[in-house]
């Protein structure tokens, strides 16, 4: 989602923005308090090192969509919504992205199977 800076109760509503990127590495970072970090206490963050794909804010789950790199980034891991495949045809990838509205990703605590 793209947020708006506009505030107020005539607000429009969020509007959906497609970003596809490889996922390079995912980084788990425990950051002690810190008022210049605004974090009352120790904070466990997980970020995703991720080189964008650009393909011009194509949706690959309704048109053929190619890619080129961009440069590396990390970016908070909640604001992935699923995983996608992709294809090489020549010196170009195609992404195959078959999640729709019924596929989504979910993080969840490990289960102890230890009882």
């Amino acid at each position: 989602m793209v947020a708006n800076n506009h505030r107020g109760h005539d607000q429009p509503p969020q509007r959906r923005q497609i970003f596809y990127g490889q996922l390079d590495c995912i980084l788990d970072l425990e950051l002690p308090a810190s008022r210049t970090l605004n974090l009352a206490e120790p904070t466990r963050f997980l970020l995703a090192v991720v080189i964008p794909c650009s393909t011009g804010g194509r949706d690959a789950t309704c048109e053929v969509t190619t890619y080129s790199n961009t440069t590396t980034i990390a970016i908070d891991l909640r604001t992935v919504e699923c995983v996608v495949g992709r294809v090489q045809r020549g010196n170009e990838w195609g992404i195959i992205d078959r999640s729709g509205d019924f596929a989504r990703t979910v993080f969840a605590d490990p289960v102890d199977d230890e009882d």
